[in-house]
């Protein structure tokens, strides 16, 4: 195998991505960015909707555990931080609601199930 070859994870992660971004536009979101890394860490996908600005993690997952938390409480505090980062780099966008969400993507066959949780604040909303 070819060390520069991308892990079939990643790959997997990709095509998540690209999922939770086509789900987002045919629900009439505007996606503004895409893997966009700043002072306060990574967001998987910025998009926009009647003001309100939602900076999207993105979990592609091929089992889900209906125990474990999709997400930790410091990933929580990273994402709300790097959506302020990206919104005070975007003034176009300062008096939108700022919003981070979460979206489990998982792989059934050629489709994909999409689910999303608004709003997960670090205080566990």
């Amino acid at each position: 195998m070819d060390d520069r070859s991308p892990h079939p994870d990643h790959a997997l992660g990709a095509a998540g991505e690209d999922a939770a971004a086509r789900w987002l536009i045919r629900r009439g979101w505007r996606v503004l960015a895409r893997g966009w890394r700043g002072a306060g860490g990574e967001i998987d996908i910025v998009a926009e909707r009647r003001g309100i600005v939602a900076a999207c993690e993105v979990k592609t997952r091929t089992t889900v555990h209906p125990h474990a938390p999709p997400i930790s409480h410091a990933q929580r505090g990273r994402l709300t931080r790097a959506a302020q980062a990206w919104q005070a780099r975007h003034p176009a966008y300062a008096q939108h609601a700022l919003r981070p969400d979460l979206i489990i993507v998982q792989p059934h066959g050629p489709r994909w199930s999409i689910t999303r949780i608004e709003d997960i604040t670090p205080d566990g909303r």
